[in-house]
Parts: C-alpha cells; structure tokens; sequence
C-alpha cells in the first residue's frame, strides 16, 4: 500500500492556516516603549475621525510622555497603545493612529462596563485614525473594547 504523503501534508497545513489566522490579532506580545509624533489634525475640533493609508504614521520613540504641542499620536500597535499614559496640555488633540492588521477602539472609561461617554471611536481599522480634543484639565482614562481583557488601556493626563 503507497501512502499519498503530499495529501496529509496539505490538509495539516489547511488546519493550522483555518486555526492560526483568527488568533493572529489576539496575540499581543509588544514593547512597552514610549512611542509619540506630531500630528496635523487641526486644533478645535472637539472629535474628528479620519482615516489614513496604512503606515502613514511615522512611530518615532520619545523618552518622556509630557509633549508640547497642539496634537500628538498615541499608536495602537501589538495590542498596546504607545505611549499608554500621556501628559498634554488643555487644547490638545490627541490623535490614535491603528498600525495593527487588525481594529482597536479608544474608548472612554476604565472599563467596557464603567464607559464615561466622552469620547468613544467605534472601530478604528488597520491603518486608521480617530482624534479628539481635551480642552479641560483632568485625567481621562481609555481602553480598546475588543483588546481591554488584554490589558489594552491607556490614560491621557491634562494640565492647564
């Protein structure tokens, strides 16, 4: 009896590939570095979503996370948001930039149970973007819903 190898190699690759791929965006293993660059969004628009071609973005590593400026980028990447706390000043609009093959949120809150509504992008697909203006002094804690069991939160820090 002749054994049919290349058949049971196929169908073994065609059950890993089935398995593998939907798991894929779940992974998750980043860097924690700090990571923030300019943005263009314009300032007083107290919520905008845009959306940009993948890889638009730089992601230029910084060593602080207080930035000077009227916008500045928080990446989602590796199922992380870099930097994951920021200090910004009244009247800056923070732009979320997705360079992950899959969606993420930033969404308001400290939970997807404890939303507080002040900003929420919906779904931010592979290479978009969402901004939004903080003009009043505070801290505004965020999470993405599909990655917050992951530990996906992130915390923007206003000063006057």
């Amino acid at each position: 009896m002749k054994r049919n190898n290349a058949g049971i190699f196929f169908a073994v690759i065609t059950v890993l590939l089935l398995f593998s791929f939907p798991l894929a965006g779940c992974a998750g293993a980043g860097t924690s570095g700090v990571a923030a660059t300019a943005s263009t969004a314009s300032a007083g628009t107290t919520m905008t979503e845009m959306t940009t071609a993948a890889g638009a973005a730089a992601d230029t590593t910084a060593s602080a996370t207080t930035i000077a400026g009227n916008s500045v980028q928080v990446i989602c990447k590796n199922n992380k948001f870099q930097p994951d706390s920021l200090t910004v000043k009244a009247g800056t609009t923070v732009t979320w930039v997705n360079q992950d093959g899959y969606a993420h949120t930033a969404t308001s809150g400290t939970s997807p149970d404890a939303r507080s509504g002040l900003f929420d992008s919906g779904k931010i697909n592979a290479g978009g973007t969402f901004s939004f203006t903080f003009d009043k002094a505070g801290t505004y804690d965020y999470f993405c819903i599909p990655h917050f069991s992951l530990g996906m939160i992130g915390k923007i820090i206003v000063t006057q």
